[in-house]
């Protein structure tokens, strides 16, 4: 039986993918280097790798930890500025308040996923809220997942993630858990053979829905 839903943040509640892209682009321009859309998709949505491999990867000659510092408070200020919640989100978390437990388990680190939980006046929908800093490996490993239901006190068995990633789908299952899977812009030619199911829109998602997975 269904008892707990584990949400993913960005990208599936939160549209921040494109301001990690912006806040990223912002940056590296700054040293007359370009990220374009296809690639951040490719290696920080898909891959699940951030600025600092990007800079390793491509034998960059650059401070890591400024240029980490400096994408990180260009994130901040474009989440307070702009950000906005996915189509469907507030509906959805305001349908299943007060009749699943709902998690919220993000790869991002605690400053930016509070920082948007914040601006997105969602915070109070959520029992437990992990972020990537709880964990010592990030999706597609399934340890976030493992930890959410811990915190929980339920089994894995008994929760569902929603996602909008392959790398997050891989983790849920590794956890042993069910997965429906939202594809944004970012995500949509990922691999998703591995989701319980598949939708189009939040909007899909019921609490009859996540009641009939088992």
């Amino acid at each position: 039986m269904i008892t707990s839903v584990i949400f993913d943040l960005d990208g599936l509640l939160a549209d921040t993918e494109r301001l990690h892209c912006q806040a990223n682009q912002d940056v590296l321009e700054q040293y007359d280097l370009t990220v374009t859309d296809a690639q951040f998709a490719e290696h920080w949505v898909r891959g699940g790798k951030g600025i600092s491999e990007w800079i390793q990867e491509n034998k960059l000659p650059l401070d890591i930890p400024l240029i980490r510092k400096q994408k990180s408070e260009r994130y901040l200020e474009l989440v307070e500025s702009s950000v906005q919640p996915m189509e469907g989100a507030l509906a959805l978390l305001e349908q299943l308040s007060g009749k699943m437990t709902l998690a919220l388990a993000s790869s991002a680190y605690h400053d930016w996923v509070h920082c948007v939980l914040k601006c997105l006046n969602i915070t109070h929908y959520f029992q437990e809220i992990v972020s990537g800093d709880s964990v010592s490996r990030l999706k597609p490993f399934p340890d976030i997942f493992l930890y959410t239901a811990q915190k929980l006190g339920v089994e894995p068995s008994e929760c569902v993630v929603l996602e909008d990633a392959e790398k997050g789908v891989l983790a849920a299952r590794r956890a042993g858990m069910y997965c429906i899977v939202v594809p944004n812009p970012y995500t949509q030619g990922n691999d998703f053979s591995q989701a319980t199911r598949v939708v189009s829109s939040l909007h899909e998602i019921t609490l009859e829905l996540l009641r009939a997975l088992t």
